[in-house]
């Protein structure tokens, strides 16, 4: 357990952990998603790569990740399938922030897999230049917006009609975008607005797709390609298997 990593952050989490811990063990049997096929975007790196491990620790009878990069495809493909060889693993190259790219890279994974989506995991991001507002960059909002809220637009555009009955939706948002400015993390706010944003774009999908599953959260403070500034933490992929049985 862990105090909020913020002193002026009035918490409404009661339990803070920096570590992981059993009761969210991808190896717990309730937590299992045998049986199931499972799609990340920036499934490559970071978060989206510890999450496919984990769901491959669960059992999942299929992950496919979605990356720019196929070198980076590549390596986490090949530690998925050290977690559970008998998972199959599908590497899909595909750009969330391009409608066609990320329908095209969905229609061929449902091709390959034989099946719908059972869980989407809408992960890809960014970490926009932090900065006061007076003076910020343009082209650096723009360039936030179409990665941050584009392409969980798109995301879901492409896997809705692809959605399997009882599919489930995970979404990895941010609790910057509901927290007061904060004096410990001064100029964030272009990454806080877009995330806030989206955040009321997937509640308004929740309401508008009742039959899908959708949960939005916030992970933690995670040292990944995008944040190399914060040491790189245990790995937090397995959260997102004890979210599908909650």
């Amino acid at each position: 357990m862990a105090s909020p990593p913020f002193g002026s952050i009035t918490s409404f989490t009661k339990t803070w952990h920096n570590d992981t811990y059993p009761s969210i063990s991808p190896t717990r049997p309730e937590l299992s998603v045998a049986g199931k096929h499972v799609v990340i975007t920036g499934g490559g790196t970071g978060i989206g790569k510890a999450a496919a491990i984990a769901f491959a620790q669960a059992n999942a009878k299929a992950i496919s990740i979605i990356g720019r990069r196929l070198d980076r495809l590549q390596t986490a493909g090949q530690a998925i399938t050290e977690a559970n060889s008998s998972t199959q693993v599908v590497l899909q190259t595909g750009d969330v922030t391009d409608r066609a790219s990320i329908e095209a890279a969905l229609s061929a994974i449902v091709a390959k897999i034989g099946g719908k989506i059972d869980i989407f995991l809408d992960n890809a991001g960014m970490l926009p230049e932090e900065a006061p507002v007076i003076g910020y960059q343009e082209a650096e909002i723009r360039r936030g917006f179409e990665i941050n809220f584009l392409g969980p637009f798109n995301s879901l555009q492409a896997f809705t009609p692809l959605a399997a009955p009882g599919a489930k939706l995970l979404h990895t948002g941010s609790s910057i975008g509901h927290w007061a400015p904060l004096p410990e993390v001064p100029g964030v706010w272009n990454y806080a607005a877009i995330k806030g944003a989206a955040q009321k774009m997937l509640d308004y999908y929740a309401s508008e797709n009742p039959d899908i599953h959708v949960s939005s959260f916030h992970p933690g403070i995670v040292g990944t390609e995008i944040n190399p500034r914060i040491p790189v933490g245990p790995d937090t992929g397995m959260y997102y298997c004890s979210l599908l049985n909650h």
